[in-house]
């Protein structure tokens, strides 16, 4: 699957690679009739997984195909571009019968999606298995518009080595941002090209997950209108002075792109994805993997939630079988096994279900350990509250700008918040009409 990290055009990003599967075709077509060659049901099921998870996606469908009595056929199809796709289908009075996206396509595309919130009910699903803070990600009021498939959640790294380095425990990265700045001191070293913190002002998504922790959500609700919090954000000032100081000290490269520096052992600490894991495994990096540190914001879980829906364009019966495999997904069999459980073991995200997290063998993936929270139930919004549509705006019109000036120096970080927040409300005026 193509990197989530500048990612989610919420819409958030389309997932990536069109490629014809063996289990579907790629036509972008789907229609009314349930009927299918062996007379089973079909469901068309579109996405845009591709590379190793794709490949993965590719064999549990065939799996299911083969194995399952359900009366289903599962038909895919992989696109590279996702939204191109929907909104060409969509106003054509086609499309998928089951979808897998970012949840936040309920905004883009929700009245073509049905309410699933039946699933529990007509599948037998246990609803308290799954996280709520998830399930609430994936709502609207009391509509339910995607069960969780995939968590994309952003965690702290550090470099062991560097942290021995600098006489740091190398087996505890900090607990608080202010151990941050002051781990980030003294692992720098100028003289070997060697910086403590790796905070970048050209990855909006990180900067975002960083500086809720110190000043909350951006765009909150109060007395039922949107409510932009950037100018007199005590938190979000916080944040500003301290990446700006490690900028000035030498201790935070001026740099656009810090995971490569990261990949190349230049970097002590940094906040990505579980994507990051790869290079620095490939690397051979020695490394350790935790929660992002809190800050006077308090705890949460910020995520984005991918998840499983079904569309308009499904018959009741298509419903019927998509719900069953959305079933099978989700349920372990004698062994404890499901493919819930290998998503999150083979491809390193954590889990969205109780179960799952209790299963040994997750039990026994000390990365699945480090990326899930203590308290999965803590609040899960990112940046904005999880209703608010205008996050894409946000994120690609509000905080770049905001950080970049601070970053280089062009405003003060009163001036760069009072801006931030003037462009902030010009994007909530218009979901308050």
């Amino acid at each position: 699957m193509k990197t989530w990290k500048k990612f989610l055009s919420l819409g958030l990003a389309s997932l990536m690679t069109m490629s014809t599967v063996a289990c579907g075709s790629t036509s972008g077509k789907s229609n009314k009739s349930s009927k299918d060659s062996g007379g089973k049901t079909e469901v068309t099921f579109w996405n845009s997984f591709t590379g190793a998870d794709g490949d993965m996606l590719v064999s549990l469908v065939d799996k299911y195909n083969k194995e399952n009595k359900d009366g289903v056929k599962v038909k895919m199809d992989i696109s590279t571009d996702l939204d191109s796709q929907l909104s060409s289908a969509f106003a054509a009075g086609t499309g998928p019968t089951l979808l897998l996206s970012s949840s936040t396509y309920r905004f883009t595309y929700g009245k073509y999606l049905q309410d699933i919130s039946d699933i529990f009910d007509k599948t037998g699903l246990d609803k308290s298995d799954f996280i709520s803070s998830y399930l609430d990600y994936c709502s609207d009021g009391d509509k339910l518009y995607f069960v969780p498939f995939q968590l994309v959640g952003y965690y702290m790294y550090w470099n062991k080595d560097l942290f021995k380095e600098a006489g740091l425990d190398p087996e505890k990265g900090p607990a608080t941002w202010d151990e941050w700045k002051q781990d980030a001191e003294k692992i720098t070293n100028k003289s070997k090209n060697i910086y403590g913190s790796g905070i970048s002002y050209g990855y909006n998504y990180q900067i975002a997950h960083i500086m809720q922790r110190f000043g909350g959500l951006a765009v909150t609700k109060d007395s039922n209108k949107w409510k932009a919090n950037f100018a007199e954000n005590e938190g979000y000032k916080k944040f500003l002075k301290m990446y700006s100081d490690m900028v000035k000290n030498g201790d935070n490269p001026q740099e656009k792109e810090t995971d490569p520096m990261m990949t190349a052992g230049q970097i002590g600490m940094t906040v990505g994805g579980p994507w990051v894991t790869a290079g620095l495994d490939k690397a051979g990096v020695n490394y350790g993997i935790g929660q992002i540190p809190t800050g006077d914001a308090g705890e949460m879980n910020s995520c984005e939630v991918l998840g499983f829906s079904v569309t308009k364009n499904a018959s009741d019966k298509q419903k019927e079988a998509a719900y069953k495999f959305i079933k099978w997904w989700n349920t372990a069999d004698k062994n404890g096994d499901s493919p819930a459980l290998q998503w999150s073991l083979k491809n390193g995200y954590p889990a969205y279900m109780t179960s799952v997290m209790n299963n040994a063998q997750y039990q026994e993936n000390k990365k699945l350990q480090a990326m899930t929270p203590a308290n999965a139930d803590a609040p899960t919004d990112f940046i904005c509250d999880s209703s608010f549509e205008g996050i894409n705006g946000i994120l690609s019109d509000v905080i770049p700008p905001m950080i970049n000036s601070v970053a280089f120096d062009q405003s003060s970080i009163d001036d760069a918040l009072k801006t931030a927040q003037n462009s902030a409300d010009g994007i909530v005026a218009k979901y308050n009409k």
